[in-house]
């Protein structure tokens, strides 16, 4: 089950290869319906190998591999970073933004599932009483439960949060597309992003009961204008792919000494405060606008912001 639960984040590993190669591979072969079909037939012939000649029923074996790699799958696809679910057959990826990468409150839990049962295990052995139920079965059962009902919540908590940025206007503008973003340390304030007409606004969003949006805290920038430079620099194929996976692009364009330079960003990584192996598209042109080298970098190495 470790194994199954685990192995397909082995994909990370892509990041030492660079961001192209980071970029295509996260979350996409090892964590798609077919990736995860052939991470359980391989875990279950792992414990075939191991068990030998007392290697239990082959169903027996399944059930358990099956709900933790699936497990895996549907956490990541509570994040916002996105599952190619689909893949090979469609690359669109699948990203609820329920919960953050790094979930404090979810290790929080699960540290609680296995600890108390325990320290109440050393109190009852303490003053003679007998447990007969299986050792930590009661403490995971709890905890796997408190897990399900915190991520409901979650999710609700990010339903209301879209509902509260979408009905407003923006510096006299209606929002055309709204996304909410998990905050790690609160369920009830969540990151908001708007994108109107000309703007791309960014937010706190309050959530919960008796919680109220101002829409005028919210902070604005401006897209660019339209021009030749930025039409030919969404025109590459470094840029059609990544602005296939990335939710709420923003551009920036400036005048270099041999020409122009493109950056595109996902303002969702903005709003996250996140740079640890976060991707941008940048596109280089010579001052005819002809591109002279286009490439996925890490957000970490670009100067425009």
């Amino acid at each position: 089950m470790i194994f199954a639960g685990t192995i397909a984040d082995i994909d990370l590993l892509s990041s030492f290869l660079g961001p192209a190669a980071y970029f295509f591979s996260r979350r996409t072969y090892t964590h798609s319906l077919v990736g995860t079909a052939i991470v359980i037939v391989l875990a279950a012939l792992l414990v075939r190998h191991l068990a030998k000649n007392s290697a239990p029923p082959i169903l027996t074996v399944l059930w358990p591999l099956a709900a933790a790699a699936t497990l895996h799958i549907v956490l990541d696809l509570s994040q916002s970073e996105g599952v190619a679910l689909l893949w090979p057959f469609r690359p669109v990826r699948l990203a609820m933004d329920w919960l953050a990468t790094i979930d404090p409150w979810i290790l929080f839990i699960l540290a609680a599932g296995i600890l108390l049962p325990e320290l109440i295990r050393l109190v009852s052995s303490e003053i003679g009483a007998k447990d007969k139920t299986p050792r930590g079965r009661n403490g995971a059962i709890v905890a796997l439960c408190v897990v399900v009902f915190y991520v409901g919540a979650r999710a609700l908590l990010h339903a209301g949060s879209i509902a509260a940025l979408e009905p407003h206007s923006y510096q006299g503008e209606s929002a055309r597309s709204a996304g909410s973003f998990p905050n790690a340390l609160s369920i009830f304030t969540w990151r908001g992003v708007v994108e109107t007409r000309s703007l791309l606004c960014t937010a706190d969003v309050p959530a919960g009961p008796g919680k109220a949006f101002d829409p005028l805290t919210a902070d604005c920038l401006h897209k660019p204008d339209p021009s030749p430079e930025l039409d030919a620099a969404q025109k590459t194929s470094v840029a059609e792919e990544y602005l296939r996976v990335i939710p709420f692009p923003r551009a920036l364009v400036a005048k270099t000494e041999d020409g122009y330079e493109v950056v595109i960003r996902s303002m969702r990584d903005l709003v996250e405060n996140e740079t640890h192996h976060r991707i941008a598209a940048r596109i280089l042109l010579d001052s005819k606008r002809a591109i002279s080298d286009q490439q996925l970098i890490w957000t970490s190495d670009t100067h425009l912001h």
